[in-house]
C-alpha cells in the first residue's frame, strides 16, 4: 500500500546532529608532559565551549526546561582545575595554539606495561561514564561534571575504543527502552475503547515526555563520540540520535512491517480525534505523540492508518445520509465535518501536507462518491431559495471534485429547462415576458453570488444561454411577438412604470437579453415594426431618443441589415417635419390661411403592408388635402400621393350641450363619423358605410370605440337601449342607432379616444406570418443565388447545409428544396444534365 508521505522523519535533534557531524573539528596535538594544569585546562574549556555551543544546537528547548533539574546535576559540581586555570590566567594574555588530533593516541613506549596501564584507564573511565548515565536515566544526580565526562570520552575515543565505547552505550539505552516498555503493560493488556483511550495516550506520553531529555542529555556528554570519534572506523554507524531514536521504535513498534495495519497507539490516537469531532473534551498530549511518530520514523504508517479509518468510516457516514437528507442538509453536514477535521488537523500535525490529504480522502468519501445521488435530492428547491450562502456551499464543496462542477453545471441547466418549460406553458401572455424576466434576474443572482468561483465561468455562461434558447424558443413566434409587444409598452408614452431614462434602460437592457435568445428574429422585426409605426404615426412615442437608444441596441445584437427597415421608418418622419415646414411657406405663397395640419409621408417598402381605402372625406378636410397634394407634386415631379386615411388621425371640437365642449382626439375614421351628427341626430353602421364609403369592419370597430365603456369615455351612445342591452355587444352595434350623449361627463378639456381592434390575434398572427414567410423566402433565394454564384458547382447536400449556415432563422431543408425548384423554374440555376443532384450557377 503506497502511504502519504506527509510524516517524514525530520526531527530537530537529528538534522543537527548531521550538520553538527560535518563541521571539520580539529584534533589537537598530544600534550606534552611539562604542561601546567592551569593550560591543560584552558584548553579544556575551549573544547568544552565548543560542545556547548553544538549543545545548544541539538538540545531541545521545551524538554529542557521541563527536565532541568538533570541539567543542575551538572552545575552545582565544582570544578577545581577550571577554577585554578582561570586564577593563573587572570591578568594574563597567553596564546593558545591548537594542533591537529592524531589518529590514535598511542604511546611512545609501546611497552606491554603501557598498553595494560591503557586498558585500565579505559575500564576506569567507562565505569565513570556508565556511572553517571545510569544516573541520568534513574533520575539520580550525577558525580562527575559535564567537562569531566566529555574528556573521558575524548580519552576513550583517543584509545580507539569508540566502537567499544558506542556499543556499551546503546546497551545502556536499549535495556532503559525495555525497561519503559514493560511499564506500560499495565495499560496495554486492558481492552482500548473510547472511554479509556485517553488513559492510555497519557501513559504513552509520559513515557516520551522524557525519553528524548534523557537521550538527547546522554548525546550531549558523548559528542565527542558521536561527532569525531566515530567517523575514524570504517564501518558506517548511525549518529547517536538516531540510534536512540531507533531504539525507540524498534522497542515500541516491533510490529511495523510491510504488512502493518494497525497499533494500539494508532487506534488510541484515533478515537481521541474521533472524540473531539464529537465535541467532547479530550486530556491527552495528542500534539506530542504525534510529533512522536515522525520523529521515530512511524509517521507514514501512522498517516496510512488514519486515510483508511477516515475512508471506512465516512464510508459508512454517506451511505447512511444521503437517502435520507436533502442536497442542502447534506453539504452542510459535509462542510461542518471537513471544516472541523482540518481545524483539528492543523492544530495537531505539522506538516502542511496532513491537511491536504486529509480534505482529499474526505472530499471524495462525502462530496465525490455522493453527487450523482444528492444532487437529485431538491436540487431545485435548493435553487429556488436563491439563498447564495447555500448554494455557494454547495457549488464550492462539488467544484473541489473531478467533473463536480460539470455535474453541478448538468443539473443547473436541467433546472432552468424545467423552470423555463412552466413558465412557457402556464403563463397568460401578458405576464409571460414578466415571468420570463424575474427568472432571468434570479439565475442571474445565483450566478453572480454562488457559481462565480467557477473554474470555467464560459461554460457556466453557456449553459445559462443554451437552456434560455431552449424553453424561448419552443413556441418562437410567440415568444417573438409577446417581446415586441414588451418593447410596445416600455417605449408607449402611455407606460407608467418607467419614471426616467436610467430606469428605461435598464428595462430595455433586460428586455434585449431575451431578444438575444429569440431565434426567430425575423418575427420580431415583423411584430415591432408593427407597434413602431402605431407609435409613430399616433405620436404616442415616450421619446424619440429612447426609440433610436433601442433600434442602438438592435443594431449591435443583429447586424445593420435587421434594422435597415426601422431605420428608413424614422427617415420618413424626419423628412416628413421638413415637408411640414415647407408646407406653411407654400400656403402663405399661396395667400391661403394656414391651417393645423401635418402629413407623414412614408416610403412602403420600410413600413408594414396597408390597405388603404377611398373614403367619402367631409369638406372640412377635403380642401386642406387637395393643397398638400398640390404642393407635394410641385416638390417631387408630379408624383401621386396615395392617402392611407386608417393611419391619420384629427382633433375634433364638440359641443356636447351648452358650456360643456371638448376637443376630442380620434382617428380619421372616428373623426368622420363624428362629423357627420352635425347633419343628422342619429345614424346606423349601414347609412355610415353609405355616406362614407368606409369599410363596415372599420366603421363598426369605430363606433364600438365611440361607444366606450366603463374605463374610455362615451361619445355616442345607442338609442334604444333597453333592446341593446339583450344582444351581443357588435350585433347591438350592427343593428342599432347611435345618437350622441348629451350626457357626456369628464374632467378633462382635451380627451383621446382609445382604438379597438376587432381583428382576433389568429387573424393579425396570420397577417405577420405571411408577411415574415415572404421575406423569408426572399432571404432563402437571395443566400441560394449568391452560394452558387461563389461555388459555380455544388451537390444538393452541400448546398442545403452552407444555406442553412447562412441564414438567421429556423427554416426546413424542404422549404429550402422548394426555393431551388422556383430558381431552376426562373433560370437562376440548372441541374447537371448526368447528375441530377448536382446543381450548377446559370451566369
Amino acid at each position: 500500500m503506497n502511504r502519504p508521505n506527509w510524516m517524514t522523519s525530520g526531527a530537530n535533534q537529528s538534522n543537527s546532529a548531521d550538520k553538527s557531524r560535518s563541521k571539520q573539528l580539529r584534533k589537537s596535538s598530544k600534550r606534552p608532559a611539562s604542561s601546567g594544569g592551569g593550560t591543560e585546562a584552558k584548553q579544556m574549556r575551549n573544547a568544552q565551549d565548543d560542545q556547548d555551543e553544538c549543545m545548544e544546537d541539538v538540545s531541545t528547548s521545551s524538554d529542557t526546561r521541563e527536565h532541568n533539574g538533570l541539567l543542575e546535576n551538572f552545575k552545582n559540581q565544582p570544578d577545581h582545575s577550571q577554577r585554578a586555570g582561570a586564577s593563573n590566567d587572570r591578568g594574563v594574555k597567553k596564546k593558545l595554539v591548537i594542533k591537529n588530533f592524531k589518529g590514535s593516541s598511542t604511546r611512545n613506549d609501546g611497552t606491554e606495561n603501557g598498553q595494560n596501564e591503557g586498558g585500565d584507564s579505559v575500564e576506569k573511565d567507562w565505569t565513570v561514564l556508565s556511572d553517571n548515565v545510569f544516573a541520568i536515566l534513574e533520575d539520580r544526580k550525577t558525580s562527575s561534571t559535564m567537562e569531566t565526562l566529555f574528556s573521558k570520552v575524548r580519552a576513550v575515543c583517543d584509545r580507539n575504543q569508540a566502537k567499544d565505547l558506542y556499543d556499551r552505550l546503546v546497551t545502556i539505552v536499549d535495556n532503559y527502552a525495555k525497561q519503559l516498555r514493560e511499564s506500560l503493560s499495565s495499560v496495554e493488556q486492558v481492552p482500548l475503547l473510547t472511554d479509556n483511550c485517553e488513559q492510555y495516550l497519557a501513559k504513552f506520553g509520559s513515557i516520551w515526555e522524557s525519553y528524548p531529555v534523557k537521550t538527547n542529555l546522554i548525546r550531549n556528554i558523548f559528542l565527542y563520540l558521536d561527532r569525531i570519534g566515530l567517523t575514524v572506523n570504517e564501518v558506517e554507524i548511525l549518529p547517536l540520535w538516531e540510534t536512540f531514536m531507533k531504539i525507540f521504535k524498534t522497542t515500541f513498534f516491533p510490529e511495523i512491517s510491510k504488512d502493518f495495519k494497525a497499533t494500539k497507539l494508532f487506534s488510541a490516537l484515533y478515537m481521541a480525534m474521533q472524540k473531539m469531532m464529537d465535541r467532547h473534551t479530550v486530556d491527552s498530549p495528542l500534539r506530542a505523540l504525534i510529533e512522536m511518530l515522525q520523529t521515530v520514523h512511524v509517521g507514514e504508517e501512522f498517516s496510512g492508518f488514519l486515510l483508511t479509518q477516515l475512508r471506512e468510516f465516512y464510508d459508512r457516514e454517506r451511505t447512511e445520509k444521503v437517502p435520507i437528507m436533502t442536497c442542502n442538509e447534506y453539504m452542510t453536514y459535509a462542510e461542518d465535518q471537513i471544516s472541523r477535521y482540518s481545524s483539528m488537523v492543523k492544530k495537531n500535525f505539522d506538516e502542511p501536507t496532513a491537511l491536504r490529504d486529509v480534505q482529499s480522502t474526505m472530499m471524495t468519501c462525502l462530496i465525490q462518491q455522493a453527487i450523482p445521488e444528492i444532487l437529485l435530492h431538491d436540487f431545485d428547491a435548493l435553487l429556488s431559495s436563491t439563498n447564495t450562502v447555500d448554494i455557494s456551499r454547495m457549488f464550492n464543496l462539488c467544484r473541489q471534485c473531478p467533473g463536480g462542477e460539470d455535474e453541478v453545471r448538468v443539473q443547473f441547466s436541467k433546472y432552468m429547462k424545467s423552470r423555463g418549460d412552466q413558465i412557457i406553458t402556464t403563463c397568460p401572455d401578458n405576464d409571460l415576458v414578466s415571468e420570463l424576466l424575474a427568472f432571468k434576474k434570479k439565475i442571474d443572482f445565483i450566478m453572480n453570488g454562488s457559481f462565480k468561483s467557477a473554474s470555467d465561468s464560459t461554460k457556466m455562461r453557456q449553459c445559462v444561454s443554451d437552456a434560455f434558447e431552449t424553453f424561448v424558443n419552443k413556441n418562437v413566434d410567440r415568444a417573438a411577438e409577446l417581446i415586441s409587444k414588451h418593447f410596445h409598452t416600455l417605449l408607449h408614452s402611455g407606460n407608467k412604470h418607467v419614471t426616467d431614462d436610467r430606469s428605461l434602460d435598464h428595462m430595455v437592457d433586460d428586455a434585449i437579453v431575451l431578444f438575444r435568445y429569440l431565434r426567430g428574429k425575423d418575427v420580431f422585426e415583423a411584430y415591432y415594426k408593427r407597434g413602431l409605426s402605431k407609435r409613430l404615426f399616433l405620436e404616442r412615442s415616450a421619446s424619440v431618443d429612447a426609440e433610436k437608444m433601442v433600434l442602438c441596441k438592435l443594431k449591435t445584437e443583429c447586424g445593420a441589415g435587421f434594422t435597415y427597415k426601422l431605420e428608413g421608418m424614422f427617415k420618413d418622419m424626419d423628412a416628413s417635419e421638413t415637408l411640414a415646414i415647407l408646407f406653411v411657406k407654400y400656403l402663405a405663397h399661396m395667400n391661403k390661411p394656414k391651417v393645423n395640419f401635418n402629413a407623414r409621408v412614408i416610403t412602403p417598402e420600410y413600413w408594414p403592408t396597408y390597405e388603404a381605402y377611398e373614403i367619402n372625406i367631409p369638406k372640412e378636410m377635403r380642401d386642406t388635402l387637395t393643397d398638400f397634394q398640390d404642393f407635394y407634386r410641385l416638390q417631387h415631379g408630379n408624383r401621386n400621393v396615395k392617402w392611407h386615411h386608417g393611419l391619420a388621425a384629427a382633433v375634433v371640437s364638440a359641443e356636447f350641450r351648452e358650456g360643456c365642449t371638448k376637443e376630442l382626439v380620434a382617428t380619421m375614421y372616428q373623426s368622420v363619423i363624428l362629423l357627420l351628427f352635425n347633419k343628422c341626430e342619429t345614424w346606423t353602421v349601414a347609412e355610415i358605410v353609405e355616406c362614407t364609403k368606409i369599410p363596415e369592419v372599420e366603421v363598426v370597430k369605430n363606433l364600438v370605440a365611440l361607444i366606450g365603456g366603463r374605463d374610455r369615455p362615451k361619445i355616442l351612445k345607442i338609442a334604444d337601449v333597453e333592446s341593446s342591452a339583450k344582444k351581443d355587444l357588435l350585433d347591438s352595434v350592427k343593428t342599432g342607432k347611435f345618437v350622441v350623449n348629451s350626457g357626456f361627463v369628464d374632467k378633462r378639456c382635451r380627451i383621446r379616444i382609445t382604438q379597438v381592434n376587432i381583428k382576433t390575434p389568429v387573424e393579425e398572427k396570420n397577417d405577420v406570418e405571411q408577411e415574415v414567410n415572404q421575406d423569408r423566402q426572399c432571404n432563402i433565394d437571395a443566400a441560394v443565388v449568391r452560394i452558387m454564384k461563389a461555388r459555380k458547382e455544388l451537390p444538393h447536400a452541400t448546398l442545403i447545409n452552407e444555406v442553412l449556415q447562412q441564414l438567421k432563422f429556423p427554416v426546413k431543408a424542404a422549404d429550402i428544396k422548394k426555393r431551388i425548384e422556383g430558381l431552376i423554374e426562373r433560370d437562376y440555376i440548372s441541374r447537371d444534365p448526368d447528375d441530377a443532384t448536382i446543381y450548377r450557377y446559370v451566369a
